[in-house]
């Protein structure tokens, strides 16, 4: 179900991908939410989970991969992060994969 709206958002125009397109577009406040891949690494996951932080945008790392990320956006290559812009059906795909809360990270917390 969320692979056909994440379709339709790419297919209105409505996600960015690309390290730095991504983090231009949470800078510019366009971004309604961020997916990342699970094995994106620590560093990548550091500066976009803080960035997001700092502009209120709301991510998800998941339990999907790059691999699995780049196929639910319908790309060939590996696809480290995700930023969903607002045009398309985006509040469903958020609804489906993410966890409701506003301006909040839904990772799983893991005590150390």
């Amino acid at each position: 179900m969320e692979e056909r709206l994440i379709g339709l958002c790419m297919a209105a125009g409505g996600v960015v991908t690309g390290f730095d397109s991504v983090l231009a577009e949470v800078r510019r406040g366009r971004v309604k939410f961020l997916l990342i891949a699970s094995d994106a690494s620590d560093r990548t996951k550091k500066q976009l989970t803080d960035k997001c932080t700092h502009y209120e945008t709301k991510y998800r790392i998941g339990p999907w991969d790059g691999a699995e990320l780049a196929r639910m956006l319908g790309k060939r290559a590996t696809c480290m992060a995700a930023a969903f812009t607002g045009r398309g059906p985006w509040e469903g795909v958020w609804q489906k994969i993410g966890c409701g809360e506003e301006n909040h990270s839904c990772e799983e917390r893991k005590d150390d």
